[in-house]
């Protein structure tokens, strides 16, 4: 197996709302481990990298394979009902997998957004100095 050194997770699977956090987290790693060769992962692994028992990873799996995610090929031995290895395959629900994507940039000049007033208006009052507190009692917060 692939030495795991870590996960990025697409932007296509970071915003699936069809996903929760952990399925987000294994899918992502799926995707890593597949992307030479066949995923061939434990359940057993998946907990400890996750802090989760084995039946919980077994869950996510299962999860993914319902919604439809991924398709699980299992490999038993000769002769027996033991299952040898269990490959995982993504199947590629519109994910640019480990490519270098054009998303949508990250805004660092908001002054000159909030500025130009490009940006929704529902709390621009915040902005604003020409409050009057001259009516005000303020003793009456104590």
């Amino acid at each position: 197996m692939k030495e795991f050194k870590g996960v990025w997770i697409p932007y296509e699977i970071l915003t699936d709302i069809k996903l929760n956090d952990k399925e987000k987290i294994v899918y992502s790693m799926i995707l890593y481990l597949s992307k030479e060769t066949d995923c061939i992962i434990s359940n057993m692994y998946i907990s400890e990298l996750l802090n989760i028992t084995k039946i919980q990873s077994s869950r996510i799996i299962n999860s993914l394979k319902k919604k439809g995610y991924i398709k699980v090929e299992m490999i038993y031995k000769e002769n027996s009902k033991e299952i040898a290895l269990r490959k995982i395959i993504p199947i590629y629900k519109n994910v640019n997998t480990y490519k270098q994507i054009a998303t949508k940039p990250i805004n660092t000049n908001v002054k000159e957004i909030i500025n130009n007033n490009k940006i929704y208006n529902k709390n621009s009052h915040r902005y604003k100095s020409e409050r009057d507190y001259s009516n005000f009692d303020w003793t009456s917060l104590y």
